[in-house]
Protein backbone atom coordinates (compact mmCIF):
# COMPACT_ATOMS: atom_id res chain seq x y z
CA UNK A 1 0.00 0.00 0.00
CA UNK A 2 2.66 2.39 0.70
CA UNK A 3 4.63 1.44 -2.04
CA UNK A 4 1.96 2.10 -4.23
CA UNK A 5 1.19 5.43 -2.64
CA UNK A 6 4.50 6.36 -3.19
CA UNK A 7 4.48 5.62 -6.71
CA UNK A 8 1.24 7.20 -7.76
CA UNK A 9 2.88 10.32 -5.82
CA UNK A 10 5.89 10.04 -8.28
CA UNK A 11 3.96 9.72 -11.05
CA UNK A 12 1.85 12.73 -10.69
CA UNK A 13 5.11 14.57 -9.84
CA UNK A 14 6.24 13.64 -12.82
CA UNK A 15 3.45 14.18 -15.39
CA UNK A 16 2.95 17.57 -13.92
CA UNK A 17 5.77 19.04 -12.25
CA UNK A 18 4.49 20.08 -9.30
CA UNK A 19 4.14 18.05 -6.06
CA UNK A 20 0.82 15.49 -5.54
CA UNK A 21 -1.30 16.32 -3.08
CA UNK A 22 -2.04 14.73 0.12
CA UNK A 23 -5.07 12.36 1.17
CA UNK A 24 -6.17 15.10 3.99
CA UNK A 25 -5.84 12.98 7.42
CA UNK A 26 -3.91 9.63 5.97
CA UNK A 27 -0.91 10.47 7.54
CA UNK A 28 -1.12 10.67 10.98
CA UNK A 29 -1.67 7.18 11.39
CA UNK A 30 1.80 6.52 10.84
CA UNK A 31 3.04 6.97 14.05
CA UNK A 32 3.26 4.02 16.60
CA UNK A 33 -0.21 3.20 18.05
CA UNK A 34 1.00 3.16 21.63
CA UNK A 35 1.86 6.79 21.51
CA UNK A 36 -1.67 7.62 21.45
CA UNK A 37 -3.04 4.97 24.55
CA UNK A 38 -2.67 5.98 27.88
CA UNK A 39 0.70 6.30 29.58
CA UNK A 40 -0.42 4.72 32.75
CA UNK A 41 -2.82 1.73 33.16
CA UNK A 42 -2.84 0.70 36.62
CA UNK A 43 -6.71 1.12 37.97
CA UNK A 44 -9.79 0.44 36.07
CA UNK A 45 -11.93 3.72 34.55
CA UNK A 46 -15.23 4.29 36.61
CA UNK A 47 -17.47 3.94 33.63
CA UNK A 48 -15.85 -0.07 32.40
CA UNK A 49 -18.19 -1.52 31.27
CA UNK A 50 -18.17 -5.33 32.75
CA UNK A 51 -18.55 -8.64 30.40
CA UNK A 52 -17.53 -11.85 29.95
CA UNK A 53 -13.99 -13.37 31.48
CA UNK A 54 -13.98 -10.14 33.93
CA UNK A 55 -13.08 -10.77 37.39
CA UNK A 56 -15.26 -9.50 40.40
CA UNK A 57 -13.98 -9.72 43.94
CA UNK A 58 -16.43 -9.61 46.45
CA UNK A 59 -15.51 -9.14 50.26
CA UNK A 60 -17.90 -8.75 53.50
CA UNK A 61 -16.41 -7.63 57.22
CA UNK A 62 -17.61 -7.43 59.96
CA UNK A 63 -19.98 -9.96 61.87
CA UNK A 64 -19.76 -11.64 58.59
CA UNK A 65 -16.64 -12.26 57.43
CA UNK A 66 -16.57 -13.79 53.43
CA UNK A 67 -14.36 -12.74 50.69
CA UNK A 68 -14.17 -14.91 47.20
CA UNK A 69 -13.67 -14.04 43.48
CA UNK A 70 -15.69 -14.94 40.93
CA UNK A 71 -15.25 -14.84 36.65
CA UNK A 72 -18.12 -13.58 34.48
CA UNK A 73 -19.60 -16.55 32.73
CA UNK A 74 -19.96 -16.15 28.78
CA UNK A 75 -23.54 -15.57 29.35
CA UNK A 76 -22.96 -12.59 31.79
CA UNK A 77 -24.19 -13.92 35.09
CA UNK A 78 -21.73 -14.66 38.35
CA UNK A 79 -22.81 -17.19 40.29
CA UNK A 80 -22.74 -16.36 43.81
CA UNK A 81 -23.11 -19.16 46.80
CA UNK A 82 -26.25 -18.89 48.94
CA UNK A 83 -27.75 -15.99 45.93
CA UNK A 84 -27.99 -18.10 42.83
CA UNK A 85 -26.59 -16.72 39.41
CA UNK A 86 -26.76 -12.48 39.26
CA UNK A 87 -26.75 -11.49 35.92
CA UNK A 88 -23.85 -8.73 35.76
CA UNK A 89 -23.47 -7.98 31.89
CA UNK A 90 -23.18 -4.92 30.90
CA UNK A 91 -22.94 -3.27 34.01
CA UNK A 92 -20.56 -0.39 35.57
CA UNK A 93 -18.53 -1.12 38.72
CA UNK A 94 -20.66 1.35 40.77
CA UNK A 95 -24.06 -0.39 39.35
CA UNK A 96 -22.53 -3.72 40.02
CA UNK A 97 -21.98 -2.51 43.59
CA UNK A 98 -25.49 -1.39 43.80
CA UNK A 99 -27.09 -4.53 42.66
CA UNK A 100 -25.14 -6.52 45.01
CA UNK A 101 -25.98 -4.81 48.16
CA UNK A 102 -29.71 -5.27 47.20
CA UNK A 103 -29.66 -8.79 46.66
CA UNK A 104 -26.94 -9.41 49.64
CA UNK A 105 -29.01 -7.44 52.00
CA UNK A 106 -31.99 -10.34 51.85
CA UNK A 107 -29.37 -12.88 53.00
CA UNK A 108 -27.10 -11.18 55.76
CA UNK A 109 -29.24 -8.81 57.44
CA UNK A 110 -26.38 -7.61 59.37
CA UNK A 111 -25.37 -5.71 55.85
CA UNK A 112 -29.11 -3.47 56.23
CA UNK A 113 -28.54 0.12 57.93
CA UNK A 114 -32.01 0.26 58.06
CA UNK A 115 -32.58 -2.54 60.37
CA UNK A 116 -30.46 -0.09 63.00
CA UNK A 117 -26.69 0.02 62.69
CA UNK A 118 -24.56 -2.08 60.20
CA UNK A 119 -22.43 -4.58 61.43
CA UNK A 120 -21.30 -6.06 58.65
CA UNK A 121 -19.66 -4.02 55.22
CA UNK A 122 -18.99 -4.65 51.94
CA UNK A 123 -16.88 -4.25 48.76
CA UNK A 124 -17.00 -5.03 45.34
CA UNK A 125 -13.83 -4.38 43.16
CA UNK A 126 -12.67 -5.93 40.15
CA UNK A 127 -9.25 -8.07 39.61
CA UNK A 128 -6.43 -7.43 37.32
CA UNK A 129 -7.85 -9.97 34.42
CA UNK A 130 -10.25 -6.23 33.37
CA UNK A 131 -6.59 -4.90 32.36
CA UNK A 132 -5.60 -7.79 29.74
CA UNK A 133 -5.77 -7.10 26.70
CA UNK A 134 -9.29 -7.67 24.69
CA UNK A 135 -9.93 -8.71 20.85
CA UNK A 136 -11.69 -6.61 18.75
CA UNK A 137 -12.43 -7.04 15.11
CA UNK A 138 -11.83 -4.29 12.35
CA UNK A 139 -13.11 -4.73 8.41
CA UNK A 140 -14.11 -2.83 5.22
CA UNK A 141 -11.37 -0.53 3.82
CA UNK A 142 -7.86 -1.01 5.69
CA UNK A 143 -4.94 -2.85 5.15
CA UNK A 144 -5.11 -5.92 6.98
CA UNK A 145 -8.75 -6.66 8.35
CA UNK A 146 -8.93 -9.17 11.29
CA UNK A 147 -8.50 -9.76 14.72
CA UNK A 148 -6.93 -7.20 16.55
CA UNK A 149 -5.71 -7.16 20.51
CA UNK A 150 -5.95 -4.51 21.91
CA UNK A 151 -5.60 -2.43 25.56
CA UNK A 152 -8.46 -2.42 27.48
CA UNK A 153 -8.36 1.48 28.01
CA UNK A 154 -8.50 1.57 24.36
CA UNK A 155 -11.70 4.10 23.10
CA UNK A 156 -12.57 4.10 19.39
CA UNK A 157 -10.55 6.58 18.26
CA UNK A 158 -7.48 5.37 19.19
CA UNK A 159 -8.08 1.64 17.97
CA UNK A 160 -7.99 3.16 14.75
CA UNK A 161 -4.03 3.72 15.29
CA UNK A 162 -3.72 0.02 15.63
CA UNK A 163 -4.28 -0.88 12.38
CA UNK A 164 -2.83 2.14 10.96
CA UNK A 165 -5.89 3.69 9.71
CA UNK A 166 -8.01 2.97 6.69
CA UNK A 167 -6.37 2.87 3.60
CA UNK A 168 -6.81 5.69 1.13
CA UNK A 169 -10.29 3.95 -0.34
CA UNK A 170 -11.74 3.82 3.01
CA UNK A 171 -13.86 6.73 4.83
CA UNK A 172 -12.30 8.86 7.43
CA UNK A 173 -15.94 10.63 7.73
CA UNK A 174 -18.24 7.64 8.62
CA UNK A 175 -16.20 5.08 11.21
CA UNK A 176 -19.11 2.64 12.43
CA UNK A 177 -19.15 0.62 15.70
CA UNK A 178 -20.90 -2.32 15.66
CA UNK A 179 -21.81 -4.44 18.57
CA UNK A 180 -23.47 -7.32 19.34
CA UNK A 181 -25.03 -6.87 15.43
CA UNK A 182 -26.23 -3.91 15.79
CA UNK A 183 -24.43 -0.49 14.38
CA UNK A 184 -24.62 1.01 17.96
CA UNK A 185 -23.12 4.22 16.78
CA UNK A 186 -20.39 6.37 14.17
CA UNK A 187 -17.41 8.88 14.47
CA UNK A 188 -16.17 11.67 12.24
CA UNK A 189 -12.27 11.35 12.72
CA UNK A 190 -12.48 15.17 10.98
CA UNK A 191 -13.94 16.04 14.27
CA UNK A 192 -10.85 15.99 15.96
CA UNK A 193 -8.39 16.60 13.10
CA UNK A 194 -9.77 19.89 12.91
CA UNK A 195 -11.01 20.70 16.27
CA UNK A 196 -9.40 18.34 18.54
CA UNK A 197 -12.45 17.23 19.79
CA UNK A 198 -13.21 13.17 20.44
CA UNK A 199 -17.15 13.39 19.34
CA UNK A 200 -19.04 10.08 20.24
CA UNK A 201 -16.02 8.76 21.31
CA UNK A 202 -16.56 5.54 23.50
CA UNK A 203 -14.74 2.93 25.06
CA UNK A 204 -14.20 -0.37 23.10
CA UNK A 205 -15.40 -4.06 24.55
CA UNK A 206 -14.46 -7.49 23.80
CA UNK A 207 -15.16 -8.60 20.38
CA UNK A 208 -16.99 -5.18 19.21
CA UNK A 209 -16.27 -4.69 15.71
CA UNK A 210 -15.17 -1.58 13.97
CA UNK A 211 -15.99 -0.88 9.73
CA UNK A 212 -15.11 1.16 8.03
CA UNK A 213 -16.68 1.95 4.76
CA UNK A 214 -15.80 3.61 1.38
CA UNK A 215 -14.92 6.69 1.17
CA UNK A 216 -17.74 9.26 0.03
CA UNK A 217 -17.75 12.55 -2.01
CA UNK A 218 -14.09 13.46 -2.69
CA UNK A 219 -13.37 17.14 -3.84
CA UNK A 220 -9.63 18.66 -4.71
CA UNK A 221 -8.65 21.80 -3.97
CA UNK A 222 -6.11 23.62 -4.53
CA UNK A 223 -4.75 27.51 -5.01
CA UNK A 224 -5.07 30.39 -2.91
CA UNK A 225 -6.66 28.23 0.12
CA UNK A 226 -4.87 27.68 3.50
CA UNK A 227 -4.69 23.66 3.31
CA UNK A 228 -4.59 22.64 -0.48
CA UNK A 229 -5.81 18.97 -0.46
CA UNK A 230 -7.66 16.16 -1.60
CA UNK A 231 -10.84 15.96 1.00
CA UNK A 232 -13.98 13.89 2.18
CA UNK A 233 -17.34 15.55 2.27
CA UNK A 234 -20.56 14.41 3.75
CA UNK A 235 -23.27 14.27 1.43
CA UNK A 236 -24.91 17.85 2.54
CA UNK A 237 -21.78 19.17 2.49
CA UNK A 238 -21.01 22.46 0.03
CA UNK A 239 -18.43 24.38 -1.01
CA UNK A 240 -18.52 26.78 2.13
CA UNK A 241 -18.11 23.41 4.21
CA UNK A 242 -15.02 22.59 2.25
CA UNK A 243 -13.35 26.38 2.56
CA UNK A 244 -13.85 26.08 6.05
CA UNK A 245 -12.63 22.11 6.40
CA UNK A 246 -9.30 23.40 4.25
CA UNK A 247 -8.36 26.21 6.58
CA UNK A 248 -10.03 29.12 4.84
CA UNK A 249 -9.05 31.35 2.19
CA UNK A 250 -5.92 32.92 1.88
CA UNK A 251 -5.94 37.31 2.51
CA UNK A 252 -4.60 37.38 -1.20
CA UNK A 253 -7.91 35.41 -2.89
CA UNK A 254 -9.42 36.94 -5.75
CA UNK A 255 -12.92 35.93 -4.40
CA UNK A 256 -14.42 37.08 -7.26
CA UNK A 257 -14.16 33.89 -9.87
CA UNK A 258 -12.76 30.14 -9.10
CA UNK A 259 -13.16 27.79 -10.63
CA UNK A 260 -14.25 24.10 -9.94
CA UNK A 261 -13.71 21.17 -12.60
CA UNK A 262 -15.81 18.54 -12.46
CA UNK A 263 -15.61 14.94 -14.09
CA UNK A 264 -19.02 14.26 -15.32
CA UNK A 265 -20.74 10.97 -14.75
CA UNK A 266 -20.96 8.54 -17.54
CA UNK A 267 -24.47 8.92 -18.57
CA UNK A 268 -23.86 12.58 -19.23
CA UNK A 269 -19.89 12.03 -21.08
CA UNK A 270 -22.05 10.46 -23.80
CA UNK A 271 -24.59 13.11 -24.25
CA UNK A 272 -21.67 16.33 -24.27
CA UNK A 273 -19.13 14.49 -25.84
CA UNK A 274 -16.32 15.53 -23.12
CA UNK A 275 -15.87 13.86 -19.90
CA UNK A 276 -15.45 16.90 -17.58
CA UNK A 277 -16.09 20.61 -17.83
CA UNK A 278 -15.42 23.89 -16.07
CA UNK A 279 -17.56 26.05 -13.81
CA UNK A 280 -16.62 29.79 -12.96
CA UNK A 281 -17.96 30.66 -10.08
CA UNK A 282 -18.42 34.05 -8.21
CA UNK A 283 -17.21 32.91 -4.47
CA UNK A 284 -17.82 36.53 -3.22
CA UNK A 285 -21.34 36.47 -3.94
CA UNK A 286 -21.64 33.30 -2.43
CA UNK A 287 -19.79 34.20 0.65
CA UNK A 288 -21.64 37.31 1.44
CA UNK A 289 -25.13 35.44 1.11
CA UNK A 290 -27.33 32.31 2.41
CA UNK A 291 -26.95 31.17 -0.99
CA UNK A 292 -24.17 28.10 -1.52
CA UNK A 293 -22.58 25.80 -3.98
CA UNK A 294 -23.55 21.92 -4.55
CA UNK A 295 -20.06 19.88 -4.95
CA UNK A 296 -19.76 16.61 -6.45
Amino acid sequence: ELDEDKNEYIKETRSTGKPALIHFGYNIFDNDPEIFQQSIETSVDPNYLIGYGDEVILMLWGETQFSENYIVSRDGYLFIENIGQVFVNGLTLEKLENKLFRILKKVYSSLDPSNGSATTFFDVSLGSLVLRPMRVFVLGEVGQPGAYSVKSSTSLFTSIYYFRGPTKKGSLRNIKLIRDKKEILEIDFYDYLLTGKQINDTRLQRDDVIFIPQRGKTVTVNGSINRPAVYELKKNETLKDLIKIAGGLITTTYNERIQIERILPPNERNKVGVDRNLIDVDLGEILNSKNDFELY
